[in-house]
């Protein structure tokens, strides 16, 4: 009774407004939705063209050089290894021989020739100077002749053996310059077969390089391809969001309801004392007069 009198009570605000959705916005929002499913209900468009370049024809005969001289770089270092090996092997009779035996035959047998040719006249010579003197097939002429005998052999032996000393030598010589050149031979083996191996890949490199902007520029052609097909599969489904986004920028039929903030009402009290206060002001308005 006494919140009656004197309490407030809250009372709340509300306003609604309503939109019609307009008859055109209506065809074209169920036309919108008709087209969507259909578009909806397409089914998959793969893509029948390449997508990938192949290898260009530069590149394939860069590969095919490549193989066919695969083992060519091996070979020669195993080359170069062996004759280094060879050149670093110890000097043997073998090889001493194959110097010493021109050398004795060029040498030492023309020089033993050339003293049997000069003891066959000292024979002749002999027997002439016997038969002066009468005594030829004496014991003067046998000693004579076993002395030409004894001096022949000795030359021919001291010709051989300073001919076999110079033959050595000569032949050692020849073979460790032999070997010389054979170590540099190795080397010179085993440096051409690397500049010849950088060479190769220096090639197959520059031929791969060509190859690798051709297969690009075919790439790039496939990509432009593939694109334009991208376009054209989802141009009615690029089309149908243009239209539903002008769709959404138009009012739509609704209905909206707003709730204000609640606002305090006077008491049932409160209120007559309001109408009371305002009936005295204007009883006196009026000249009435009460106390006077």
């Amino acid at each position: 009774m006494l919140d009656f009198l004197f309490g407030t009570k809250e009372a709340q605000q509300t306003s609604t407004t309503s939109v019609e959705l307009p008859e055109y916005m209506e065809k074209a929002a169920k036309s919108l939705t008709g087209v969507a499913g259909d578009v909806a209900k397409e089914g998959f468009i793969p893509y029948t063209g390449p997508r990938l370049a192949a290898m260009s024809q530069a590149e394939k005969d860069a590969i095919a050089r490549a193989q066919a001289q695969t083992g060519i770089a091996g070979t020669q270092v195993g080359q170069a290894y062996t004759a280094a090996t060879a050149a670093g092997a110890p000097i043997g009779q073998a090889d001493l021989q194959r110097y010493m035996n021109p050398y004795m035959t060029n040498v030492a047998d023309i020089a033993a020739r050339e003293a049997r040719k000069q003891s066959a006249i000292e024979q002749q010579g002999i027997a002439a100077q016997s038969a002066q003197a009468g005594a030829f097939g004496g014991s003067r002429q046998a000693v004579l002749e076993a002395e030409r005998q004894k001096n022949l052999q000795q030359g021919i032996g001291d010709i051989y053996a300073q001919a076999q000393q110079q033959a050595f030598q000569t032949a050692l010589g020849a073979a460790q310059q032999e070997r010389q050149q054979q170590l540099q031979s190795a080397l010179g083996m085993a440096s051409t077969g690397q500049a010849g191996q950088a060479a190769r890949q220096s090639d197959f490199q520059q031929s791969m390089g060509i190859g690798g902007l051709q297969r690009q520029m075919e790439q790039q052609a496939l990509d432009l391809g593939y694109s334009t097909f991208v376009q054209e599969r989802d141009y009615p489904k690029q089309q149908l969001g243009f239209y539903s986004d002008i769709l959404r920028g138009v009012p739509t039929g609704e209905t909206r309801t707003y709730t204000g903030t609640p606002v305090q009402q006077p008491s049932f009290f409160s209120q007559a004392m309001g109408l009371g206060v305002q009936g005295l002001g204007v009883a006196a308005n009026l000249g009435w007069q009460p106390l006077s």
